[in-house]
């Protein structure tokens, strides 16, 4: 099990923080999501992630203005 902690963006409202949680968890390699302070925890699926499943966690991500770096080690 795999389980991420990064920094997490700056929500511009309680509907943009659900949208991005919901968003989130519809990604299949996403086990579970939560927030801890600034930061959000991504428990991943055992296994390892699809291009398919890297491609849209790098896209909210971009969408978000979150870092990418930690996403890298889940593409070996």
């Amino acid at each position: 099990m795999t389980i991420l902690s990064v920094r997490g963006p700056i929500f511009n409202s309680p509907g943009d923080e659900g949208a991005f949680f919901s968003w989130l968890k519809k990604i299949s390699a996403v086990q579970r999501a939560s927030g801890r302070g600034r930061n959000v925890e991504i428990q991943l699926r055992p296994g390892q992630a699809s291009g398919d499943e890297l491609r849209e966690l790098r896209a909210l991500f971009h969408r978000y203005g979150m870092d990418t770096t930690d996403l890298e080690p889940l593409g070996r």
